[in-house]
């Protein structure tokens, strides 16, 4: 690996596939579009959410296994009478501490993005309890990133190509499930 952070060769790595899906995720400046967006989320965190809740945790990732937004998804769905939309295939990601790295990239990284689109929400009436349930709760404060990024940056001996793979497998899978919600709603 070039002389520089994992972090920073994730984010050059992923950065097409990340400018696309916030592309698609767009300003959700109405409900009619964060309904779109919230189909989208459903489509795509639903099925890796439970893809990871079969897998066998290290121990050094465990507090990454104790966070889900499965639930509150659906939740917010119900609240808006939204059906979700089918939840797109997850292609075989592995087990090895690698890809669990390269995965929790992608969904850690989106709770720095839900401190907006909860913002976002708000201005369209929706609430913590009410419509933006999963955005609220990505959105608190939280330590959970910067402890991902520093146990990413110490761990020993990884191979950086895989994590990156995952994560573009990752943001593969939710591109897939933004473009099936747009489509859906066009």
């Amino acid at each position: 690996m070039p002389d520089r952070s994992r972090r920073a060769f994730l984010r050059e790595s992923t950065a097409d596939a990340h400018a696309a899906l916030d592309d698609m995720i767009g300003a959700f400046d109405s409900l009619s579009s964060y309904k779109t967006y919230l189909r989208g989320m459903s489509a795509f965190r639903l099925p890796v959410e439970t893809m990871l809740a079969d897998r066998s945790w290290p121990e050094d990732l465990d507090l990454w296994s104790k966070q889900a937004f499965g639930a509150l998804i659906r939740a917010d769905l119900a609240d808006l009478d939204i059906a979700a939309d089918e939840a797109v295939p997850v292609p075989p990601i592995g087990a090895a501490r690698e890809d669990m790295l390269g995965m929790l990239y992608v969904l850690e990284g989106s709770a720095l993005g839900a401190r907006l689109l909860y913002r976002r929400a708000q201005a369209l009436g929706l609430r913590a309890d009410f419509g933006a349930r999963h955005l609220a709760a990505q959105a608190e404060k939280s330590d959970r990133w910067p402890r991902f990024l520093h146990l990413l940056e110490s761990i020993d001996a990884i191979e950086i190509d895989r994590v990156a793979n995952a994560s573009r497998a990752t943001f593969t899978v939710a591109e897939t499930a933004f473009r099936r919600a747009s489509h859906a709603a066009e």
